[in-house]
C-alpha cells in the first residue's frame, strides 16, 4: 500500500539530513494536494519525530516562507501538530532578525501560519515565547496592527486545529470551510522573458504555476510586451504562432473552457483581432468558472495598486440557496502592504470589513478560487474593444528594482470608462 511504499523511501533517509527530509516533505505535500491523501505525509512526519528533528527542520524550511504554497503551509501546520511552539519560535526568530535591518513586514505565509496556529496552546505552555512573538508584532506598521490585535484576541480561545491528520478529506460544505490564505494567488508571478517562442510553449505546458487559460494567455502577452518595451526586441506573432500556442494550452491538464460572457474579450490591444472565443463555452453550456466584474470603474490599475483601496463585487455563490441578510451577496478585495513595490490583493473575510457596506460576505467564497485580471476598455477603430490586461506575471513591476519602469507604466495608464478589475472564479472546488 501507499504507507509501505513511502515508508521504504522514508527508511532510506539515514540521520537528520535536512535536504533529504525536505525532498520527502515537499513530495508529501504534493501528494496531499493532488491525490487527496495524507498517508505519505503521516509517514514523513513520523520520520521527523523519530529523529527528534522537528524544530531544526522547521527553522530551515520556514526561511523565506513567502515562497511556500498554501498546501505546503498546511503541511507545516500538520507537522507541528500540538507542538505549535515550533512554528511560533521559528517565525519569531525570523521576524526579530527582520526588524534589525528594516521595517517589519509580514508575508502572506507568516500571516497564514499564525492565523491557523493554536496560539492559545502557545500562551498556556510557553508564555515567554508568546510574549516575545507579540513584542515583535508591536513593531508592525500602523496599518497592520489591527490584524495583530485580532490575532491576540483570538489567542484567548482554545481553537481546534483547522487541519488534522486524522481528518478525512471530504468535499467542503458551508459548515466545513477550511480557512485558506486570503491573498489572491495569481498576482506578481515571475517568468523568464528570455525564452524563445518554442521555449515559451514548452514552459506553458509544464508550468506548475499556471492554473487556467487566462493565466496562460497573460503569460504570452506579458512575454511579448516585455520583449518589446523592456528588451527592445519586438516579437512578431503570426497566426501560425497563435495556433501553436493555443494548441499547447488545450493540451494542459488544467485546461477548462471559460464562461461564455468572455467570448468578446480580446487577447491584447496589440493583437486587436485576436479574441479568446475558442476558449469559451457555447452559449448554453455550463462553465466551471464565472466572471465577476468589480462595481467600480478604474482607469489606472497600477496606480490603484499603490494605494489603500477596496474593490467591491456582487456575487452569490451557488451553495447559497436562500439568503435573507441585508444588502447584496458579494465580497470585497482590499490592497495590503507587501515586500514589493505594488500592493497585494486580499479577500476580506471579517465582519468588520463589511460594516457600512451595501454587500455582505459568505464564507463559501474562497480566495484560492479567484483569478484577478483587468478588463481594459479602449478604442478599436470605430468601436470600443475589451482587452485582457495582464496582472499575473508582473513580478518585474512589483520589484523595487523596477521603480522607474513601473512609474512609466503608471504615467501611461489612461483607460476609458468601463475599464475595471474582474475576478475569474472557479466554482467546482467548493
Amino acid at each position: 500500500g501507499i504507507n509501505a511504499e513511502y515508508g521504504g523511501m522514508s527508511d532510506a533517509v539515514e540521520g537528520a539530513n535536512y535536504n533529504d527530509l525536505r525532498y520527502l516533505f515537499d513530495e508529501a505535500g504534493f501528494v496531499m494536494e493532488h491525490l487527496e491523501t495524507r498517508d505519505y505525509l503521516e509517514v514523513v512526519i513520523r520520520k521527523v519525530e523519530q529523529l527528534k528533528y522537528k524544530q531544526q527542520f522547521l527553522d530551515q524550511y520556514l526561511e523565506g516562507a513567502e515562497r511556500l504554497s498554501t498546501s505546503q503551509l498546511d503541511a507545516v501546520l500538520l507537522l507541528a501538530g500540538d507542538q505549535v511552539n515550533c512554528v511560533v519560535e521559528s517565525l519569531t526568530r525570523q521576524l526579530t532578525l527582520q526588524i534589525t535591518n528594516q521595517e517589519l513586514r509580514l508575508s502572506h505565509a507568516d500571516k497564514y501560519l499564525l492565523e491557523n496556529s493554536n496560539l492559545y496552546l502557545c500562551k498556556q505552555s510557553n508564555s515567554l515565547l508568546f510574549n516575545q512573538l507579540f513584542d515583535v508584532l508591536e513593531q508592525l506598521p500602523d496599518l497592520e496592527r489591527g490584524w495583530a490585535f485580532k490575532l491576540y484576541r483570538k489567542s484567548d480561545k482554545d481553537i481546534k486545529p483547522n487541519i488534522s491528520l486524522s481528518a478525512q478529506i471530504v468535499p467542503t460544505t458551508s459548515a466545513q470551510i477550511v480557512p485558506k490564505c486570503n491573498v489572491i494567488p495569481n498576482m506578481y508571478h515571475k517568468m523568464d522573458f528570455n525564452m524563445s517562442f518554442r521555449e515559451l510553449c514548452d514552459w506553458i505546458i509544464k508550468s506548475k504555476t499556471i492554473t487556467n487559460v487566462l493565466m496562460a494567455l497573460e503569460a504570452l502577452e506579458t512575454w511579448q510586451l516585455y520583449n518589446k518595451q523592456i528588451l527592445s526586441k519586438p516579437v512578431h506573432m503570426s497566426e501560425a504562432n497563435f495556433d501553436v500556442i493555443f494548441n499547447c494550452i488545450k493540451r494542459c491538464q488544467w485546461y477548462e473552457k471559460l464562461p461564455n460572457n468572455l467570448r468578446d474579450l480580446r487577447l491584447s490591444a496589440i493583437y486587436r483581432k485576436m479574441t479568446i472565443s475558442q476558449f469559451v463555452t457555447k452559449e448554453k453550456q455550463q462553465s466551471k468558472f464565472i466572471s465577476i466584474d468589480c462595481k467600480e470603474e478604474c482607469r489606472k490599475p497600477f496606480a490603484l495598486l499603490l494605494e489603500d483601496v477596496k474593490l467591491r463585487f456582487h456575487f452569490r455563490h451557488p451553495c447559497i440557496k436562500n439568503c435573507n441578510l441585508p444588502g447584496k451577496c458579494g465580497f470585497i478585495l482590499k490592497t495590503i502592504p507587501s515586500n514589493g513595490g505594488l500592493r497585494q490583493l486580499e479577500l476580506c473575510t471579517e465582519e468588520e470589513d463589511y460594516c457600512n457596506e451595501s454587500i455582505h460576505f459568505h464564507k463559501e467564497v474562497r480566495a484560492e478560487n479567484m483569478h484577478v485580471y483587468f478588463s481594459q476598455c479602449v478604442s478599436a477603430g470605430q468601436s470600443v474593444g475589451i482587452f485582457l490586461y495582464s496582472l499575473s506575471w508582473l513580478e518585474f513591476l512589483h520589484s523595487e528594482n523596477y521603480v522607474q519602469i513601473r512609474n512609466r507604466y503608471i504615467s501611461e495608464e489612461r483607460f476609458w470608462v468601463w475599464s475595471r478589475f474582474c475576478v475569474l472564479y472557479k466554482l467546482n472546488d467548493n
